[in-house]
């Protein structure tokens, strides 16, 4: 009878004990992907290309994961700031970011304080966007050809200004410099936002930007665009020609826009949020957004997004060192 109940007893215990581990602080499941709110690092002022679709992002992100995304700008030498921040953070889908063309053209001509290849988890490209040459309404230049005229008549005068030293942007003008044998100088600002409104106050003449950074300036009387920098005409500009219907041949440059992890990050979490992404983007509505933006919709999986990016690094290289910027 003793031995019955000690073996009660015993099994009693064992089952309290149990449960109470199972109810212990950090004993318990993981909670699932994602438990609380997500924060997207954009590298650029507000107001920017890609400040404006990592918003539009986060909030179909948002639905998809029913979990709150915010974007956090931290804007700062050339986009390195934020980049190196994400780069920097927790491994655990939390932190991610939002960035342009910036991530792979930077290590081409300035020290970068991340190892792209290996510091990032790539998650999916979200968009290319082709350029705009925009000018001040000041200057009296209605064509390419015009601009080119005006600008060789008058040199030292016109400047171009652009998102950051090393961007897209910028590449574009030293494009435009040595395709039509120019001398305009380039005036570098935290963002496509500040570089924009410094054109329409008539302190710089031109910039290189996209459509979903200048569309709201457009409206104004203060800037106008003068051709794309793509292989067709945007649908939200078709009067707007290309560089190439211009007279300028070789000037084709815009920027992607893609969502990165820190490396290191589970390829769960990963894997989850690319499938949101890819589900965002499914829908019309997101579709019609990133359009009206001057954005061609791009989403691709992690891993076509990395032999991307690895491509990506060196064509830079090569465009740097064709246009005579290096570090």
């Amino acid at each position: 009878m003793s031995h019955s109940i000690h073996r009660r007893t015993w099994g009693v215990w064992a089952l309290m004990t149990a449960a109470a581990a199972l109810c212990a602080p950090g004993a318990s499941a993981q909670s699932p992907f994602p438990s609380k709110p997500i924060k997207i690092i954009v590298p650029f002022a507000a107001a920017g290309s890609t400040d404006i679709l990592a918003r539009t992002l986060a909030n179909a992100l948002t639905r998809e994961l029913g979990q709150t995304v915010l974007v956090d700008n931290r804007p700062g030498a050339s986009g390195n700031i934020g980049a190196e921040a994400v780069a920097r953070a927790a491994p655990d889908g939390y932190t991610l970011l939002y960035t342009s063309t910036n991530l792979t053209a930077n290590p081409a001509q300035m020290p970068v304080p991340y190892d792209v290849a290996k510091d990032f988890a790539p998650i999916s490209r979200v968009a290319f966007l082709p350029l705009v040459l925009i000018k001040s309404t000041t200057v009296p230049a209605k064509t390419v050809p015009e601009l080119v005229s005006l600008i060789r008549s008058n040199p030292g005068k016109y400047n171009y200004s652009s998102s950051g030293v090393g961007g897209a942007p910028h590449m574009a003008g030293e494009l435009l410099n040595a395709s039509a044998q120019l001398d305009i100088a380039h005036v570098p600002y935290n963002g496509a936002g500040p570089a924009l409104n410094d054109v329409a106050a008539g302190r710089v003449q031109l910039t290189f930007t996209t459509l979903a950074s200048a569309q709201a300036l457009l409206k104004t009387d203060k800037v106008a665009p003068i051709a794309v920098a793509g292989e067709r005409r945007l649908v939200s500009l078709p009067q707007v020609p290309t560089f190439r219907e211009s007279g300028i041949q070789g000037l084709e440059m815009g920027t992607m826009n893609g969502l990165l992890a820190p490396a290191k990050t589970p390829q769960a979490v990963i894997d989850k949020i690319y499938a949101a992404v890819k589900k965002a983007a499914e829908r019309e509505e997101f579709r019609t957004q990133f359009v009206e933006q001057g954005a061609d919709l791009v989403v691709e999986d992690p891993a076509t997004f990395g032999t991307y990016i690895r491509t990506d690094l060196q064509r830079w290289k090569d465009l740097m060192s064709r246009a005579g910027v290096t570090q």
